[in-house]
């Protein structure tokens, strides 16, 4: 289901270079935070296999890169309908890098984001997935930034974070089953930028998804 075609190969760099370019002008203070529209997406994409319409993973692009410009902790929290399974296999071994999912149950990819995967070896504890059953909305979805999402990146207290930014989790889209609406994703923006500037000077990014 992940197409490849004339023109595909200069456009997944270009995607990737646009989530790089973002994180170079976060950290020399040319934006205090901001957003990547950026195709085709990544957070499915695998090491050695396109997957999920994704190509390369950017999120995980843009968490290294800024870990190469001599950044510590970095932070990704995703709140795609589908699990973040590439930024979760690149990083689950990594304490540098936190790893947060919100996502519809057994949803995509198929046997994947479950409660119990929660890092391995070193980065024990460094990845956390947020399964909410089919037809959840607004109120679950607040509810668990709030209640999950925001303690943790507090605990972890990264220097940068990344939105793994889709909308199908949106009641509009035709594929997922999920009921959130556009003051859903306001509510996370907003939540998001105010944690960012409690626990790391405002740097935030977002990089857009699915939907």
């Amino acid at each position: 289901d992940t197409y490849f075609g004339p023109g595909t190969r200069e456009a997944t760099f270009r995607a990737a270079g646009g989530a790089i370019a973002m994180v170079d002008a976060l950290l020399d203070r040319r934006v205090d935070a901001g957003i990547a529209l950026l195709r085709p997406p990544g957070h499915h994409a695998t090491p050695g296999a396109a997957m999920g319409f994704c190509l390369l993973n950017n999120i995980a692009v843009a968490a290294a890169a800024a870990c190469a410009r001599g950044v510590k902790r970095v932070a990704i929290v995703d709140w795609d309908v589908h699990h973040g399974n590439s930024q979760e296999h690149a990083f689950i071994e990594d304490p540098s890098v936190l790893t947060v999912s919100v996502h519809q149950d057994n949803y995509y990819p198929h046997d994947s984001g479950h409660l119990a995967e929660n890092g391995r070896g070193r980065g024990a504890g460094t990845n956390l997935n947020v399964p909410l059953p089919p037809g959840c909305g607004h109120g679950a979805y607040v509810d668990a930034w709030q209640r999950v999402v925001v303690p943790a990146v507090r605990r972890f207290r990264p220097d940068l974070i990344i939105v793994s930014s889709g909308f199908d989790g949106s009641a509009m889209d035709p594929l997922g089953r999920m009921m959130a609406h556009s003051e859903t994703f306001r509510s996370l923006a907003q939540q998001s930028v105010e944690l960012a500037k409690e626990v790391c000077g405002g740097r935030l990014l977002a990089i857009h998804e699915g939907g």
